[in-house]
């Protein structure tokens, strides 16, 4: 059986400087600003290199980008399989938690969320990649969860609502955190900040779904 490379073993290889550098380098100056050569000096690597490795500088950005999830924190893939295991609430507790503790872990690297910032207000192809391999199967997962809370009585349609309602609370702790850091007084998320903010997500997500059901 081939060993598992992880982000950590990968990062001192040729392939993993080449991913760090083209990290730092798109997310400032995004696909079409950076060229080959900013990216293989920053990694100090030979040009040849993105083509050997990556086949391009399109396909190199968009596993830059895929690199930069796995980098984040306890950013793994939840399995439907996984939450069926539990009770719904649970299971929308479990989702809502991975998510905002992944989001906002100070270990995440740097430059992968500035990218992604980038990315929507820039969008690339990358972006049609990325939304068929990554968000959808997410965005899958979490409706079977919501699903299961109301009992089958929303339609698809809503279940996408509340589901883009859930995602959309734990981005704004993330996309917003230096002025709700501010508005606090802090510098940073401690984890009694992140663990109070998993209970009141879930807990107002299930509200929500047992207005819409009652």
């Amino acid at each position: 059986m081939a060993r598992k490379i992880t982000p950590s073993a990968e990062h001192d290889s040729t392939r993993g400087r080449l991913l760090q550098a083209a990290g730092e380098v798109f997310a400032e100056r995004g696909l079409r600003g950076a060229t080959i050569e900013m990216i293989c000096r920053k990694a100090g690597a030979n040009i040849a290199a993105v083509n050997y490795h990556f086949g391009g500088k399109e396909n190199l950005y968009y596993e830059t980008i895929k690199w930069g999830r796995k980098c984040c924190a306890g950013m793994e893939e939840l399995q439907a399989e996984e939450l069926a295991k539990l009770t719904p609430r649970q299971a929308l507790r479990r989702f809502v938690a991975d998510y905002l503790r992944t989001l906002l872990s100070p270990r995440n690297p740097a430059w992968y969320f500035r990218l992604i910032s980038r990315e929507m207000a820039e969008p690339t192809p990358a972006l049609d990649r990325f939304i068929r391999e990554v968000i959808h199967t997410r965005r899958l997962c979490l409706a079977g969860v919501i699903e299961r809370i109301a009992g089958g009585k929303l339609s698809a349609r809503r279940l996408e609502l509340i589901g883009s309602s859930i995602v959309g609370q734990c981005l704004f702790y993330n996309h917003c955190q230096t002025i709700v850091l501010r508005l606090r007084g802090k510098s940073a998320y401690e984890q009694t900040d992140v663990d109070e903010l998993v209970e009141h997500i879930t807990a107002f997500s299930l509200a929500a779904i047992k207005g819409f059901t009652t």
